[in-house]
């Protein structure tokens, strides 16, 4: 996404939208921004802000000394000269760094009153924790720390919905003739037109008659087929992390390490088949919530809704667990292929392996399926 100068060209992200790297503010203003909802619940309290670019960004080398504790992985914000007009570029800081708080008061300005500032501050600060902008992590993280802005900012990637159609399709076909009364061909073509609706209009009346299977009104309803959502969007996700992972395992076992003694190498063994057992762990924990969800569909396909409707009002709860487990297993993946794009065996100094390793078993260790596993386990012993 760069100019030929070598410059980042902002009009390329602008024209991407959010993923799970980039968080597109500038995108969100620029459809939503005269709609009385989001004028009312803006995600940031500085104007400039809600307008931002903020990425997942890879600390390249000479940036480390900006930090006391750099990670292999930062929050970047990037604040547009105009936010309708990306390619003018912007400017930048990373959320962290030793000078974060006056490199926002100095870009962002115009805050009212040091509580709107400090307010930001926190906030970008809970971003930058996450290991991805996954949605529906961001929104129940938000609710946290008693922020809760409009929907708009909680779609679901273009590019994730486009790959997502025909997944969501089939995961309801099997309830449209439950609730809508068809069948063949006919329930086929009624399933892509509510998984269309399902995913990027919850509000829509043709959803009538799933509202009344579901015996959901008003806020109820909409939060649980946010609920739904989350979960078939999680469902889809370990759908295409699963092969990802069979071909990052023996990648990443065999990093070969140059410049490291005997004791080191061992250390760096263990410390890799540790990484790759808790991702494993952290992958598990997810299928098992992902089973929960299955068992309470399948009562609902079979005209049951009550075991579903309970599902989805609680399910909200389970989206920090395992949207933080997805996005940590998502993120040492992504980071390995950026760091090896080659199909070269891996290979690195032993200063940067430790440092990278270390990052790594410290970010997945700290993943709450992960922790809680393991706090399981040492009361068993």
């Amino acid at each position: 996404m760069r100019n030929k100068d070598g410059r980042r060209d902002l009009s390329l992200i602008r024209a991407s939208g959010s993923t799970a790297r980039v968080l597109n503010l500038a995108l969100a203003f620029e459809r939503h921004g005269e709609t009385e909802e989001y004028q009312a619940k803006p995600m940031f309290r500085n104007q400039r802000l809600n307008r931002a670019l903020i990425l997942k960004h890879v600390l390249r080398g000479h940036e480390r000394d900006l930090f006391s504790r750099p990670h292999s992985t930062v929050t970047k914000v990037i604040l547009p000269y105009a936010a309708k007009e990306l390619e003018l570029g912007g400017i930048s800081f990373m959320v962290g760094e030793l000078k974060f708080e006056r490199l926002l008061r100095d870009a962002a300005g115009n805050y009212e009153s040091e509580e709107d500032f400090q307010a930001d501050a926190e906030l970008l600060r809970v971003l930058a924790t996450l290991p991805s902008f996954d949605p529906f992590l961001m929104r129940e993280r938000m609710r946290t720390i008693g922020v809760q802005p409009a929907r708009c900012y909680f779609d679901i990637a273009e590019a994730d919905l486009t790959r997502m159609r025909s997944f969501v399709s089939r995961e309801i076909g099997q309830l449209v003739s439950l609730a809508f009364a068809t069948g063949g061909r006919d329930a086929g073509d009624l399933s892509k037109r509510l998984a269309e609706k399902l995913m990027t209009d919850e509000t829509a009346q043709s959803l009538d008659p799933l509202r009344q299977t579901l015996r959901l009104s008003g806020d109820e309803y909409i939060e649980g087929v946010f609920a739904w959502k989350g979960f078939l969007y999680y469902k889809w996700l370990m759908d295409e992390i699963r092969p990802k992972l069979a071909d990052f395992k023996p990648r990443f076992a065999g990093l070969r390490i140059t410049g490291a003694d005997g004791e080191e190498r061992r250390s760096l063994a263990e410390t890799r088949r540790d990484i790759l057992g808790k991702m494993q762990l952290a992958v598990d924990r997810v299928d098992e919530t992902l089973l929960e969800y299955g068992a309470a569909f399948a009562s609902l396909a079979e005209g049951q809704p009550a075991a579903f409707r309970s599902f989805l009002l609680k399910a909200p709860s389970l989206f920090i667990p395992m949207g933080e487990a997805v996005g940590v297993v998502r993120h040492i993946d992504s980071f390995w292929r950026f760091r090896f794009p080659s199909e070269a065996a891996p290979l690195m100094e032993a200063d940067e392996a430790i440092e990278i390793l270390h990052d790594f078993e410290t970010t997945i260790a700290g993943v709450d399926f992960v922790k809680q596993t393991a706090g399981a386990q040492k009361l068993a012993s």
